[in-house]
């Protein structure tokens, strides 16, 4: 559990620079911006793959039953989660719903794995992520005035659902082999 942990706080420290914009502005100045962004990015990586090595070295600690209806649950919400992922990096139409499409997919993703999940390491990983996720979606809220981005044309709107709805059948399928654990049926 102390290597998730560690991930976990180390991966969540550097995603926290970005809400205070003027200590972020201050690192970029001292380093400069490209080797921020390096060195953002090989922080963000080791955390992760702490996360990822942590998730499959800890023991097994029940504290609650799954709930009994999370596969259905699952595969309703894990579709949109999946299609607001993809709404985040193609130019679409749903972000004119959705100010931040890849924070609001993470909440539904960490939301529907509490459900399916009731031990300790789960409980970490998906809560640490679905707070992370609100909180920064009330930092970014704050930040700036919300602005509607320019239409887009419907095919790109048909694009990110049947990415989204590709990607959710693939990570479905290869769920067990990606994270040792299968997908519920």
């Amino acid at each position: 559990m102390t290597i998730l942990l560690s991930g976990l706080v180390i991966f969540f420290a550097i995603h926290s620079v970005p809400l205070c914009p003027s200590f972020k502005n201050s690192l970029q100045s001292r380093f400069g911006v490209m080797r921020f962004k390096g060195i953002y990015s090989v922080i963000a990586a080791t955390g992760f793959v702490l996360i990822l090595f942590g998730m499959s070295q800890t023991a097994f600690h029940p504290i609650y039953p799954p709930l009994e209806d999370s596969a259905t649950i699952a595969n309703v919400a894990m579709p949109v989660a999946f299609c607001l992922l993809v709404a985040a990096y193609v130019p679409n139409n749903f972000r004119r719903v959705f100010r931040n499409p890849m924070l609001s997919g993470i909440t539904i993703w960490a939301f529907v794995h509490l459900l399916a999940n009731g031990d300790l390491a789960s409980i970490a990983l998906f809560a640490s992520f679905g707070i992370y996720s609100i909180i920064d979606m009330l930092a970014v809220n704050r930040r700036s005035a919300p602005t509607a981005p320019d239409r887009q044309p419907l095919a790109m709107d048909g694009l990110v659902l049947v990415i989204g709805f590709a990607a959710f059948w693939i990570v479905r399928y290869f769920h067990a082999d990606l994270f040792g654990i299968p997908a519920l049926a």
